[in-house]
């Protein structure tokens, strides 16, 4: 039965039950993949046979993406990792950190913004991220 709300586009969503694996691990975290797309040519996200990208139109907006987090956050996810394929090639990605850093969860309190990136485009966004509200980094190398 849930015993708080959180609010979803200003409208009230009740706190649900926290994610449980089969082995009752609480899950705290959320990795949320903000494209397809990678700046490299690894085998991870960019097999020799090549891949389809994805339709734009089928990619999140920031609004879904925040609409998501938002959903999250009420039943106890603490953190979100954006990752990709190459988190930090999406043109919005100040934007999508700066929204996700204003969620709160059901305490109240915000929640943490963490990204995995191949670092090629660090250099000229590390600066804004920060500002925007990037709590921590992973460099895959």
């Amino acid at each position: 039965m849930p015993v708080a709300a959180a609010s979803v586009d200003g409208g009230a969503v009740p706190m649900g039950d926290p994610l449980v694996d089969t082995y009752g691990r609480v899950h705290r975290d959320l990795r949320i993949s903000l494209t397809d797309r990678c700046s490299l040519r690894c085998t991870y996200c960019m097999p020799e046979q090549g891949n389809e990208w994805l339709a734009k139109s089928s990619i999140l907006t920031v609004d879904e993406i925040v609409r998501i987090a938002r959903v999250a956050a009420a039943d106890g996810i603490t953190t979100f990792r954006l990752t990709g394929g190459e988190p930090l090639l999406r043109a919005d990605i100040v934007e999508v950190v700066r929204r996700l850093a204003a969620v709160t969860g059901a305490d109240g309190r915000a929640v943490q913004v963490a990204m995995t990136t191949n670092g090629i485009r660090l250099p000229q966004l590390l600066p804004a991220l920060v500002e925007a509200g990037l709590d921590r980094l992973n460099i895959s190398i």
